[in-house]
């Protein structure tokens, strides 16, 4: 269900709305065969929304967590997207007005648009990873034959 407002009840008074959003509602289609952010869960959000003029001003707090695999070491772990000082403003009239259904504005295009811009493009489970570990593999003393190319150059260049 979208987060939506009620124009009318805007005119009167401030609006704030709380709770949660659920992820297949914000459509953000991650998960693909090479995403490094494979899925996300519900959305919390708290928000102020008042009316200026012939715009909606909302200010608040998004949050939403996203399953991923570190860039670097390719382990999954989970990455908290905060936005404690998340703002928006929509205007309800002109080329960039939001579209508005009946009495109502829905808020969960501005929502998908911000969290899509804000996903990492290289997630890291921690700033100061390594990587992937690279250990060469040796072979045991045993197993190992001399090369003859070195003796093969030394008779060449006796022969000379």
């Amino acid at each position: 269900m979208p987060v939506t407002i009620h124009l009318e009840k805007l005119k009167d008074e401030d609006l704030h709305l709380s709770g949660e959003l659920p992820a297949e509602d914000l459509r953000l289609d991650l998960g693909g065969t090479h995403d490094l952010i494979r899925s996300a869960k519900d959305l919390h959000y708290e928000l102020d929304v008042s009316r200026a003029d012939n715009s909606i001003l909302i200010q608040g707090r998004l949050k939403i967590e996203l399953s991923c695999d570190c860039a670097r070491c390719v382990q999954p772990f989970t990455y908290t997207m905060d936005l404690s000082n998340w703002s928006d403003a929509l205007s309800l009239s002109g080329a960039d007005a939001v579209e508005v259904k009946g009495e109502y504005v829905d808020l969960t295009p501005s929502f998908r648009e911000d969290i899509l811009l804000r996903l990492p493009s290289h997630p890291l489970c921690d700033e100061s990873c390594q990587g992937l570990v690279f250990q060469q593999e040796t072979l045991p003393a045993e197993d190992e034959e001399p090369s003859d190319a070195w003796g093969a150059l030394e008779d060449w260049k006796q022969q000379k």
